[in-house]
């Protein structure tokens, strides 16, 4: 068996932002985060999903800084849906990359 994903995932619960179409915005938060995209969930039970496919801009923090991006619909989950980044810079990826490592090691420091 082959792993399909190149990125390394984190399960992370952050404010998610997602703008389609001509006037659709809404708020969602992720369950987990990669350079390569990631999967959210509704904020407010019942608010609308952008169709798969979409493109749209996504908005998240990180490290108190907001990180804006592209980003398109790959698939629905019944409680949300999962998005691919589109055309990342390498200083975003790699911020990405760097808040996960950091995550990471946080959770390794005994209490």
């Amino acid at each position: 068996m082959e792993n399909r994903r190149a990125d390394v995932r984190l399960r992370a619960s952050l404010r998610f932002t997602f703008a389609w179409g001509e006037d659709s915005f809404e708020l969602y938060r992720t369950l987990d985060l990669s350079a390569g995209g990631a999967r959210v969930v509704h904020h407010v039970l019942g608010s609308p999903l952008p169709a798969v496919g979409i493109e749209g801009e996504c908005a998240f923090v990180l490290d108190g800084q907001e990180l804006r991006a592209l980003a398109r619909v790959i698939r629905h989950h019944p409680d949300g849906f999962v998005v691919r980044f589109v055309e990342l810079t390498q200083p975003q990826e790699s911020r990405i990359v760097a808040w996960i490592f950091r995550q990471e090691a946080l959770s390794k420091i005994p209490a």
